[in-house]
């Protein structure tokens, strides 16, 4: 017996309600439910529309939770695809989502003929914000007609509800019995059988569920691990009380694996914007075109450059263009008086390592990597697995990427780096030329930072001539990437025109003269103070660490 929706439950009056819209906009209306089915309808133009396709304009309406506008179903892809397409009659299309309180419980669509097209379309937002209104009076009317109706009505259009959501979703009541549970938790949890109304640690054995109904407070992505029989999870768990009509009725809990938090999370993640094509004016092309044969491979990699600015974004343009692209990118800054912190950090139960499973991990200035750290890199390298306290171990598939601005061979004669971790991470690996050694590129960098920040200040018409480039070029700025980039944008901001070398003379821009450059890093550290960015970004942006900055900030005697 099909589930009664909250639209089906006041039927007769939509059925009404779809005549009176048909009326006043002159147009056939479709009014259907959550589950795709026809609450009411009319047939002014057309008579072939008795039900709702999972893949049709409506459908797709009630699942987007967002309106729909379609002047010509020629023009959308999904309708081409549509077996139907030659005998449907429809030819433009508009629908909006109906809600009751925040829940979708349908949509209303206009079904057009072409004629209807051509004048409804003449002033579409005004039939847009009727259509809108009416499913908000629509939504008002269920709350009017179904105040009488019982609870246990309501539950069960909550429930179906749940097998909307994009997470594993199982519903109990406050004993822990199973009251209903969606495909994504039957998927994941591997439930074969029809578990209502059985204890949910039958099936997930986990102290945190007896936890929860004791001490009745609700929780947001804890993370856990457990495997049972067949059946591991290693992710975050939520929990949420779910109260209807003012009455508590049980608790909904909610699984996210780690790997899906990391596939969402890259997609945003800032790290994801840079690509070869991007970093080209930072890069020979022998360079890209020998990280870009390595990044389609499985292979560790060692970056081995003069700047650490350069080495990490190197290493995110091999991550984005590899088969990872989409699984994570880990930063580990090595640091080794971090000591025991940094044992935890990687290999605990929940650490780095695990997280970055089917993921890529950069390891910055690896040659800083304690001893004791060493062999346990080297052991996850030769096994793929973590060992953990309890005698056991966890499997976890990460793709490395090291970088370092050292002579680690010269590490490795001196004892400080295993030799044995040397020649695994130094298989394949680059060289990156620092830009200092490569006059063109330099020059390179200059152009693209001069026309970056012209616009940032609106100054097109400034450009170097050969000699303040070639002043630049032998100018003590070295490695410092940062520092050049302050320099270019000071440049921008003080002159006009083009710019020549007794103009960067008279900024001081000396040969040598450290006291000029630290000037200009002055002004920048003091320019990012001021705009109110923590002081860790400050030295994110800088290339420096934390300890660094606060000593330049006593330096150059600094404060917000």
């Amino acid at each position: 017996m099909p589930v009664e929706t909250l639209l089906g439950t006041v039927k007769e009056f939509v059925i009404r309600f779809s005549d009176i819209i048909s009326n006043t906009i002159d147009a056939d209306v479709i009014i259907a439910d959550n589950n795709f089915k026809i609450v009411g309808n009319t047939s002014r133009y057309y008579t072939v529309y008795d039900e709702v396709d999972a893949d049709s304009l409506i459908a797709e309406v009630v699942k987007s939770r967002k309106k729909l506008i379609v002047e010509d179903k020629a023009g959308r892809a999904s309708c081409l695809k549509c077996l139907h397409f030659d005998e449907c009659k429809l030819f433009g299309f508009v629908g909006v989502p109906i809600f009751h309180n925040d829940i979708i419980a349908g949509a209303i669509a206009l079904i057009l003929p072409q004629h209807r097209v051509n004048s409804l379309f003449e002033n579409i937002d005004s039939s847009v914000e009727f259509l809108e209104n009416m499913a908000e009076l629509l939504s008002g009317k269920i709350d009017a007609i179904n105040e009488n109706k019982s609870l246990n009505q309501i539950i069960i259009e909550q429930e179906a509800m749940m097998d909307l959501l994009s997470d594993a979703v199982v519903f109990t009541d406050f004993f822990g019995n199973i009251r209903h549970y969606n495909k994504l938790f039957q998927n994941l949890f591997l439930v074969t059988q029809d578990c209502i109304g059985k204890q949910l640690q039958e099936f997930i054995p986990h102290a945190i569920f007896e936890e929860s109904y004791e001490n009745q407070k609700e929780f947001k992505n804890i993370r856990i691990h457990f495997a049972w029989g067949n059946v591991e999870f290693y992710g975050f768990i939520s929990s949420k009380y779910v109260r209807i009509n003012g009455k508590d009725y049980g608790t909904m809990f909610s699984f996210r694996t780690v790997n899906e938090v990391l596939r969402n999370a890259q997609l945003s993640e800032k790290g994801s914007l840079v690509t070869f094509n991007w970093s080209e004016w930072m890069f020979p092309r022998e360079i890209l075109k020998q990280a870009k044969s390595l990044a389609i491979t499985h292979n560790n990699i060692l970056i081995l450059g003069r700047n650490r600015n350069l080495n990490e974004i190197l290493a995110k343009g091999i991550t984005n263009y590899s088969e990872r692209s989409l699984k994570g990118l880990k930063l580990l800054y090595c640091d080794n008086l971090y000591r025991d912190l940094l044992e935890v950090f990687l290999f605990d139960e929940f650490g780095e390592l695990r997280d970055s499973n089917m993921g890529t991990m950069l390891v910055q200035d690896v040659e800083n990597l304690p001893l004791h750290i060493q062999k346990r890199f080297l052991h996850f390298l030769k096994t793929g697995k973590i060992g953990l306290n309890n005698d056991t171990s966890a499997e976890s598939d990460v793709r490395f990427i090291f970088a370092t601005t050292k002579n680690l061979k010269d590490y490795v004669d001196k004892g400080l780096f295993m030799e044995e971790l040397y020649y695994r991470i130094a298989e394949y690996s680059i060289e990156v030329s620092g830009i200092q050694e490569d006059q063109a590129l330099f020059y390179n960098m200059l152009r693209t930072g001069l026309y970056y920040y012209a616009t940032v200040y609106d100054k097109h018409n400034i450009k170097l001539d050969d000699k303040a480039k070639e002043f630049l070029y032998q100018c003590n700025i070295k490695e410092d990437l940062n520092l050049l980039e302050a320099t270019i944008e000071t440049i921008v901001r003080r002159c006009d025109g083009v710019v020549s070398e007794q103009d960067l003379m008279d900024m001081e821009l000396y040969q040598d003269n450290e006291a000029s450059l630290s000037r200009l890093e002055k002004e920048r550290i003091s320019e990012l103070l001021q705009s109110g960015i923590s002081k860790t970004e400050i030295a994110k942006r800088l290339g420096i660490g934390r300890a660094t900055l606060y000593r330049k900030l006593m330096e150059y005697e600094l404060s917000e």
